[in-house]
């Protein structure tokens, strides 16, 4: 089922999109993100073809009730029997998508959906990911809690140690993809260490990753899902395995190109 949205805007000349949104007993917050989403959703439509996709990640509250007043018109909404993670629920998404460029947004707000606007004019022809950067130098954090930013931005030096595209901010959710990079990475971590997974293996598979410097805020409804301790343990194994990959297999040259450049597209 495509969104009335799809409807409203299907310009030939600019890539279709497909925007998911995983949920996880954000009840509290559904009708906030509806006034915030509606005006991203009708500057989209104004020049592309955009559908939404909600996928309920085993919320034990009404979210599911809540998403099917604000969006049931409006949106596709899948549910998950028990909660899966950020990445399965990004994978289900996929799979009931359309769009040439998908996009996944926190359900949270604590990346405001409208800069979702600005990232995707960073899409070009050359570049296969464009992710969120708080921690850019052009970017910024407001009231964002000690604890997250010392799990994000702490990890961040790590990983720009042992991947071949360096960024200030790796575990941002609000991206936009080329298709092909979803279909194609296979992702193996449900979580959160899921989304950076797939942007680790899109680099070492040659895809070009650009940042959009964005604002980072504290979320305004709910309590974050996150544990600390065991994200932090659960990336730096992923951290190790990485080096342990890169220093005994075989490096190829194209693997440091970029898929695009090599293909001359």
């Amino acid at each position: 089922m495509h969104s009335q949205f799809a409807e409203l805007g299907k310009i030939e000349n600019k890539q279709s999109i497909s925007i998911i949104v995983p949920c996880f007993n954000e009840s509290e917050g559904i009708e906030s993100l509806e006034k915030k989403l509606q005006p991203v959703l009708q500057k989209l439509c104004s020049t592309r073809s955009v559908e939404l996709i909600f996928v309920d990640d085993g919320s034990i509250d009404d979210t599911f009730l809540k998403l099917q007043k604000y969006f049931g018109k409006t949106a596709q909404i899948i549910s998950h029997q028990k909660n899966r993670g950020l990445s399965a629920a990004t994978k289900t998404g996929l799979a009931y998508s359309t769009g040439n460029i998908i996009c996944t947004i926190d359900s949270d707000c604590t990346y405001d959906p409208m800069q979702l606007i600005e990232l995707l004019e960073l899409m070009r022809s050359d570049v296969d990911i464009v992710t969120a950067s708080p921690y850019h130098p052009k970017g910024h954090v407001k009231n964002v809690p000690a604890w997250r930013l010392f799990l994000s931005k702490g990890l961040s030096p790590l990983y720009r140690f042992v991947l071949p595209q360096k960024l200030y901010t790796y575990t941002s959710m609000f991206r936009a993809y080329r298709r092909e990079v979803l279909e194609t990475i296979p992702v193996t971590y449900p979580g959160f260490l899921g989304l950076v997974e797939v942007l680790a293996e899109a680099m070492l598979r040659g895809y070009k990753v650009v940042e959009y410097p964005a604002e980072l805020s504290s979320r305004m409804f709910g309590q974050s899902k996150l544990r600390v301790a065991k994200v932090i343990w659960s990336h730096l194994k992923y951290i190790c395995q990485l080096i342990v990959r890169q220093t005994f297999q075989q490096k190829k040259p194209a693997t440091l190109q970029y898929k695009r450049a090599k293909n001359n597209v």
